[in-house]
């Protein structure tokens, strides 16, 4: 950084002496002096010469100020550049369906099952659960405006909003929160879809080896993606909200769908409150063959058979499976 020195009373006056036997020689008979020693004379060559000091100091201080606000605008530019790189690997299919392989392991309890998954963009994320493929035993479906949960076996069922359901609630999490965990995307929060417009909300740290996180925050809500630096694919996400509750969404064997790549795998941990209770749930889902079919119901029926009850007593019914 360019530093400027003003020199001290008697260094000004030998410099002067000295400019002064410079200003003989290149004035000659001017005789112009630097420094006048009556009150009349003006010091003209000092005059100017401390001027062009201060232009250079003013000069000097905007090419910093300048330089320095080049260096963030071009920081921030390449901050949006790879924002924008890991966006575009969003897949651009409007359906994702397959069957999967699922286990569930709630606060030690735990069951493994076969089933399929249907998602649509924006509209649903449907969980079905199928011993052997045989049976459907039991199904989740977030919607942007419910959570539906049926137990076939008890004949029981679950429909209530985000705000109902305390464990989504105290941890932040909506149908688009959710939507961009299971679609492997970044998210941000209060708005339904992500668009450019949106990338330079989102920062992302300086490079480090081959992995480099992208973050954003709002509120008491905290997203942040760990990403593969050469592909800016997304390899997990995590998710805290407050204090003491978290997310985390690990992704794993990427298949080819359409243009782009998508996890067949799916690794979730969330911990945080259930009601009054500490919770601890880790879900695996392995997708075993990726489809975008689009021949099938965004919105599943309830039999009038079947009695509602609370999400408590239906998710200690579906871990007896």
């Amino acid at each position: 950084m360019f530093r400027l020195y003003l020199p001290t009373a008697r260094g000004i006056r030998s410099l002067i002496v000295i400019m002064n036997k410079i200003s003989n020689i290149l004035f000659g008979a001017f005789r112009l002096p630097l420094y006048g020693r009556g009150r009349g004379e003006r010091p003209l060559l000092a005059c100017l010469f401390f001027s062009f000091l201060l232009l250079a100091s003013c000069g000097t201080k905007k090419n910093i100020e300048a330089s320095s606000t080049k260096s963030i605008d071009n920081t921030a530019i390449r901050n949006t550049e790879y924002v924008r790189k890991v966006y575009n690997n969003a897949t651009n299919a409007k359906n994702i369906v397959s069957k999967i392989d699922f286990s569930i392991d709630a606060n030690g309890k735990n069951i493994s099952v076969d089933g399929r998954i249907y998602m649509r963009k924006n509209e649903v994320i449907r969980v079905v659960l199928s011993p052997l493929g045989i049976m459907e035993v039991g199904r989740v479906e977030f919607t942007p405006d419910y959570v539906l949960v049926i137990d076939r076996l008890h004949k029981q069922y679950v429909k209530a909003t985000y705000n109902d359901l305390s464990f989504l609630k105290n941890n932040g999490l909506n149908f688009y929160s959710l939507q961009a965990l299971f679609w492997n995307e970044l998210f941000l929060p209060g708005n339904n879809q992500l668009t450019v417009n949106m990338l330079d909300k989102f920062d992302s740290e300086s490079a480090a080896g081959t992995q480099r996180k992208v973050k954003v925050k709002s509120g008491n809500l905290n997203f942040e993606w760990d990403t593969t630096v050469a592909t800016g694919r997304i390899d997990a996400a995590n998710v805290t909200y407050g204090t003491g509750t978290n997310a985390s969404w690990k992704y794993d064997t990427f298949s080819a769908l359409g243009s782009k790549m998508f996890p067949a795998r799916h690794s979730v941990s969330f911990t945080g409150k259930t009601g009054n209770k500490n919770s601890n749930i880790k879900v695996n889902i392995r997708m075993k063959k990726l489809t975008t079919d689009s021949d099938w119901e965004t919105r599943s029926s309830v039999s009038d058979k079947y009695a509602k009850v609370n999400a408590e007593e239906a998710l200690k019914k579906i871990m007896q499976f």
